[in-house]
């Protein structure tokens, strides 16, 4: 039971973080349109490797963290400025995004798919600490234990939720394209309404509480 919960919390963390009209599923979908879906497919499941490896990695350093709590005070901080960092980003993004009548990707004159989406999952630098914060999230709760099974479970479920987001964009991208315009435009702000309150919530907690 506690295995299959890892791999559910696995499963529900990586759909919730990729969900969003980011880099790499834009890029899936955009392979599909203007290639052809298997290419699109190959890209991704270069893509989902490195997702594993990111998801182990984190929630690996979570353990480490949550075994070792006076490391937690210097990371809260450098966490917090990441927060307000991610903030400004994504009220930049937001803004820029008003100002466009479509989304533009840019796909890379690459014939090697597989490796192309291993080579941009790579460079995913918020993936880590996702998977690390959300697996301390739901290890404080009690759903998640740090043992080399349930870490091993949750990644693979990171890995498997990736890939059907992924699919789902490669198959129906084209249907909802002019929804997605929307919803990239106004996602920005929303992404960095929540950086921003936990920001916030961050500096209380660290300095006047």
């Amino acid at each position: 039971m506690i295995f299959f919960l890892a791999f559910i919390l696995g499963l529900v963390v990586s759909i919730i973080g990729i969900i969003i009209p980011g880099m790499l599923n834009m890029t899936i979908a955009k392979i599909s349109v203007n290639e052809n879906r298997n290419q699109a497919l190959r890209f991704a499941f270069g893509a989902i490797l490195v997702v594993f490896f990111q998801a182990f990695l984190g929630t690996y350093f979570a353990k480490f963290l949550d075994a070792n709590p006076v490391f937690s005070e210097g990371l809260k901080k450098i966490g917090t400025l990441i927060f307000i960092t991610i903030t400004i980003v994504f009220t930049i993004l937001g803004m820029q995004a008003h100002k466009k009548n479509k989304i533009t990707v840019e796909i890379g004159n690459k014939k090697n798919r597989f490796l192309y989406g291993m080579a941009l999952s790579a460079i995913n630098m918020l993936a880590i600490p996702w998977y690390a914060f959300t697996s301390l999230l739901v290890a404080s709760k009690k759903w998640f234990y740090y043992d080399i099974i349930s870490i091993l479970m949750f990644s693979m479920a990171a890995a498997f939720g990736t890939y059907v987001v992924f699919y789902w964009y490669a198959v129906f991208f084209k249907k909802i394209e002019h929804k997605l315009v929307f919803i990239v435009k106004n996602m920005n702000f929303f992404i960095a309404f929540l950086t921003g309150l936990v920001a916030v919530s961050s500096i209380y907690k660290i300095y006047f509480k």
